[in-house]
């Protein structure tokens, strides 16, 4: 009984350091910047598909390797675009990649915000959030990365 007892003990340490070997300590969370949306070209059908350009900056000493990413843009609080991507380039240590990836529209939020700028006619900027999940495989966390601010509707003078 006691040998069990020591066995389980044993293995839960082995777990507990194992987690803790996984920390980076000073580890920064990558950054994420939106660098442009555009109706894709290619797009054909009654659903249009959307380009997002992403610029990922990495602030740590370590290559950030992507697997995927999950991503939602929100205007006003309404998801608007929404997708997912795979097989992304590395992102070096101290670096930034810029890519671009493939968004669905979310009908029933793009109405909600349809409808908001129809009854707000003196809105004079939208604000924005951009949501992602960047995905670096194998046994790392999946890291959750906010961006937000506001796009100005009329031209800065």
């Amino acid at each position: 009984m006691r040998l069990r007892f020591y066995t389980i003990c044993l293995l839960m340490l082995g777990t507990l350091l194992s987690g803790c070997a996984g920390l980076q300590p000073g580890y920064e969370p990558p950054r994420l910047e939106v660098t442009g949306v555009r109706l894709d070209p290619s797009s054909r059908g009654a659903v249009p598909q959307f380009l997002i350009g992403l610029r990922v900056i990495n602030p740590n000493r370590q290559s950030l390797q992507l697997d995927g990413i999950s991503y939602n843009l929100y205007l006003q609080d309404q998801r608007v675009l929404s997708g997912v991507a795979r097989d992304l380039p590395d992102v070096a240590g101290y670096g930034d990649q810029a890519i671009e990836v493939s968004a669905t529209p979310a009908l029933f939020g793009s109405i909600r915000l349809l409808t908001e700028l129809m009854n707000s006619p003196q809105l004079k900027a939208l604000d924005y959030r951009v949501e992602a999940k960047l995905d670096g495989g194998g046994l790392q966390w999946p890291v959750r990365v906010e961006e937000e601010g506001q796009l100005p509707l009329l031209p800065v003078r």
